[in-house]
């Protein structure tokens, strides 16, 4: 297994070294944490999906999309509960990429003639969460950080399905 637990805390970290599996083990913990109760009472079931949805569509992209220069990937995704709101943090060392760009030409193909099935994952991010930003870190990581409101069960109803 390439994700580790850190430490007996309410707060996760994990990092997963393997693209071909990061999906299965991403989608694995999920579980684990919607049996466990892990974000209770921070989010509710139905809000721990929205996040489950948001860190595979960002994951998915990552193995899809991200150049990593030759070097081994490395994905960190960490979370940590609140009273009632979750921040998420998913670090990676690709080189990153223009999300302002990329956001523009997925809303463009949306209003085309003929709008493509695939290509809305970032939109989908963006429906997902709160407060989302993506940086280059001072270590040259790539870092997506976003909070999702635990009762806000409205959030993802404008997802571009």
């Amino acid at each position: 297994m390439t994700s580790a637990s850190f430490p007996p805390s309410r707060s996760t970290l994990h990092r997963f070294t393997d693209l071909d599996s990061v999906i299965d083990e991403v989608h694995g913990l999920f579980s684990h944490w919607q049996e466990a109760g892990t974000f209770e009472p921070s989010l509710s079931s139905f809000m721990l999906e929205v996040v489950k949805l948001a860190v595979h569509e960002w994951v998915a992209n990552l193995v899809q999309h991200a150049q990593f220069g030759g070097t081994a990937p490395e994905i960190a995704l960490s979370m940590w509960p609140g009273a009632d709101r979750l921040r998420c943090t998913i670090e990676d060392n690709s080189q990153g990429f223009d999300l302002q760009r990329q956001l523009t030409l997925q809303t463009l193909h949306l209003t085309g003639h003929k709008p493509p099935e695939r290509g809305r994952g970032l939109l989908m991010v963006m429906a997902c969460t709160n407060d989302l930003s993506y940086t280059t870190t001072s270590e040259g990581r790539q870092r997506l950080e976003f909070w999702i409101d635990g009762a806000d069960d409205d959030l993802c109803m404008t997802v571009p399905f």
